[in-house]
């Protein structure tokens, strides 16, 4: 691997990349283009070019994570990046160059492979210096201790953070204390550390703009419910999380992307056809998308007339936020970071809400089996399989519990997926597709 000083070496490949990636989509038939893959890379582009030009310029800029209320960051106009969404796409592209060298980095190799990449990636200068980092807190003990990491090097040592002190109820009250925390706390701190200056009318306009997304996400999850399946497996939840946790909050091209998908979705109920025609198992995946899902789904398809209908990281119910006044709006923000986003919803608090969303999406989108991955860094997931075991007895639905790195195929190889999912399809009763 190249050595990287300045933290834009990284960003500058990006950009050669995504344009490649532009290019090469264009150049496809007419017939094989899929315009809503095209604009998501095209936003990729005007993102990461937001990011090149917030470092170079020394413009506002600040490290985050998913459920971190990125609606005031983007409201404040301040630029922000995940250290690993970027990594993790183009891992996919380079044979998972990153993951190799991070293979001999001197970390726990039994910790979640997002938490290695993280503390890797951010030692080795892939990612710009931010003016501030925005920890998450929760749900995992490794998320919790990845700031403190971040600290030990030489590049981010002087780099201050701002922690939440998340809680771990569901009750108004919870989210009081947290909405509490992001207004006193946070946006000075913010304007503090970058200069920028919080505006409660900016900031509501974006919220409004996300609240329109969150609603087309819910639509699309409707149609979902539809026999076959109108999207292939994990495509709604890979692209609409990306566009609403790391890409910049409540910008109208996500908008616009996002309508594009539940266009298509509804045109494919309507005319009743699917990835999946000959439709025979729709499987709930309780957790987050696997990195390598577009393999997995294909073969589902091919080889099981199988689709992922849900995932945690699709069916999370996320409400309004209303914002005909701060504190309202602070609330609702709060609310959704801490009882909503996924992951942080489902691994964090009271195992009711666990349940509660299981046995939901189990009804609402038909589902005859259960998957779960079993990500070798999720504990607290890891945590609620007995749970997951009683639902599924008591409803009748086949569930295997599979051990997995969501974020590393190397981890548990595809070809053994695929085998112990066979032996698991076939003793459940179903059938292998026929060719």
């Amino acid at each position: 691997m190249p050595k990287y000083e300045t933290g834009l070496e990284r960003r500058l490949e990006y950009r050669e990349r995504l344009a490649g990636i532009t290019q090469m989509l264009h150049g496809l038939p007419a017939e094989q283009q899929n315009p809503i893959q095209i604009a998501l890379i095209d936003f990729m582009r005007e993102y990461n070019e937001g990011i090149l030009d917030a470092a170079q310029n020394h413009k506002p800029l600040v490290c985050t994570w998913y459920g971190n209320a990125q609606e005031i960051f983007a409201g404040m106009g301040i630029k922000y990046y995940n250290p690993v969404m970027d990594l993790m796409f183009h891992l996919q592209f380079t044979d998972y160059a990153d993951a190799k060298e991070c293979d001999q980095f001197p970390l726990d190799d039994k910790i979640c492979s997002l938490v290695r990449y993280a503390v890797w990636s951010m030692e080795n200068r892939l990612h710009p210096k931010p003016d501030a980092f925005i920890c998450m807190m929760e749900p995992c003990d490794g998320q919790v201790m990845l700031h403190q990491a971040f600290k030990r090097s030489d590049y981010l040592k002087d780099v201050p953070c701002f922690a939440f002190d998340p809680s771990y109820g569901h009750e108004d009250k919870d989210f009081e204390y947290v909405a509490r925390q992001l207004r006193q706390e946070m946006v000075p701190f913010l304007e503090r550390t970058t200069g920028a200056k919080y505006d409660f009318k900016r900031v509501a306009e974006l919220v409004e703009e996300t609240n329109k997304q969150y609603r087309i996400w819910a639509e699309v999850n409707e149609q979902l419910r539809a026999s076959p399946c109108p999207m292939p497996s994990f495509a709604v939840p890979d692209a609409f999380w990306a566009l609403t946790q790391h890409l910049p909050a409540g910008h109208p091209t996500a908008t616009a992307i996002m309508q594009g998908a539940l266009d298509f979705a509804k045109h494919n109920v309507a005319n009743h056809v699917g990835p999946v025609m000959n439709e025979q198992i729709r499987i709930l995946w309780p957790d987050l998308n696997p990195l390598w899902g577009d393999k997995l789904g294909a073969w589902l398809a091919s080889e099981w007339n199988a689709v992922v209908v849900q995932t945690f990281q699709g069916g999370t119910p996320y409400t309004d936020v209303d914002t005909s006044n701060e504190e309202a709006m602070f609330f609702g923000l709060a609310r959704r970071a801490v009882a909503e986003v996924p992951m942080i919803r489902q691994g964090r608090g009271w195992v009711d809400v666990f349940e509660e969303d299981v046995t939901k999406m189990i009804n609402e989108f038909n589902i005859n089996a259960v998957v779960f991955p079993g990500h070798m860094g999720h504990k607290d997931q890891s945590g609620s399989g007995e749970f997951l075991k009683r639902i599924c007895r008591d409803m009748d639905v086949p569930l295997i519990n599979m051990t997995t790195s969501l974020f590393d195929e190397r981890y548990t190889p595809l070809d053994k997926v695929k085998n112990d999912l066979s032996n698991f399809f076939s003793a459940s009763g179903f059938k292998r597709a026929k060719h």
